[in-house]
């Protein structure tokens, strides 16, 4: 009996892909399941329509992260950090505090997004990594400032370049929309 996957299944095969099993097989287990079904020329069709609509989205959604992916590499962030003579921090920056310095910007992930090696304890410029989706990972520079006074800790999200040219502007600025319109979208 021939079928079509509608989900991949490790041990048959992938999503839309046309098998051939045991009648049974496919009637008792799989198609009960809505695991697949029944290779008719309609759900052919059905299938291939709803598979080519699924990769177009995918695609649309990896163009906006690829575009936020750009805007976050813009971004220059600097964190204040209380520390000694040495350029040895009192305490740590970890990915919670660059997923708050990250929100403040108005950038919100989670902090199991944000990749850092190990705990950034010196002063200087460090890099980390965001993954934005599964296949799209923006490598990012903070730059860790010591704080030899005695006051309370603070942190500073800073834009880098302040002067852009007109061309740059009018990017960013359709890049901005794009993202919004993805925003809108996945909330609808």
């Amino acid at each position: 009996m021939k079928i079509i996957l509608n989900q991949a299944i490790d041990s048959l095969g992938s999503e839309g892909e046309i098998l051939d099993v045991k009648p049974g097989f496919a009637r008792n287990y799989l198609i009960p399941k809505g695991w697949a079904k029944q290779a008719t020329k309609i759900n052919i069709a059905a299938t291939q329509k709803e598979i080519e609509a699924k990769e177009k989205k995918e695609a649309k959604t990896r163009e906006n992260l690829e575009a936020l992916g750009k805007v976050l590499d813009k971004l220059s962030l600097k964190f204040e950090l209380k520390a000694g003579k040495e350029g040895k921090l009192f305490g740590s920056v970890t990915n919670r505090d660059l997923r708050d310095l990250l929100k403040e910007k108005e950038f919100d992930f989670e902090r199991r997004a944000i990749q850092l090696s190990s705990p950034i304890r010196n002063v200087g410029n460090h890099e980390f990594t965001i993954r934005v989706h599964s296949e799209v990972s923006v490598t990012m520079q903070i730059k860790v400032i010591g704080d030899s006074d005695k006051t309370a800790v603070k942190t500073v999200a800073v834009d880098e370049p302040t002067e852009k040219s007109e061309e740059e502007t009018k990017i960013d600025n359709e890049e901005l929309e794009k993202l919004e319109k993805l925003e809108e979208n996945e909330q609808v």
